[in-house]
């Protein structure tokens, strides 16, 4: 099986963080700061990709870091989304557990 590219999973990524954040596209448009909600609809629809910085802002309007929406895998996600949030003190203890 191929794997999902990159534009089809970062928009199937971006609709179930806008989901899961209970928001509607218009509603997740308007926190990110964009014009309108068909450029989101795009992105969702892996029609384009966003650039760097308007992902950063869907991110944060979406309590989620950046890197865990452009995860490779899917199972890495939630993991992502964790240590990004850990501190400095804890990232060493799971790398240091790890080696």
């Amino acid at each position: 099986m191929e794997p999902e590219p990159l534009r089809a999973r970062l928009g199937r990524r971006l609709r179930e963080a806008r989901v899961h954040t209970g928001l509607t596209v218009r509603e997740a448009a308007q926190r990110a700061g964009m014009p309108s909600h068909s450029v989101l609809v795009r992105y969702e629809n892996g029609d384009a990709h966003p650039p760097p910085e308007r992902l950063e802002a869907l991110a944060q309007a979406y309590a989620t870091p950046v890197a865990a929406l452009l995860a490779e895998r899917d199972e890495a996600v939630a993991l992502i989304a964790l240590l990004e949030r850990a501190d400095p003190g804890t990232l060493r203890r799971i790398l240091a557990a790890l080696r």
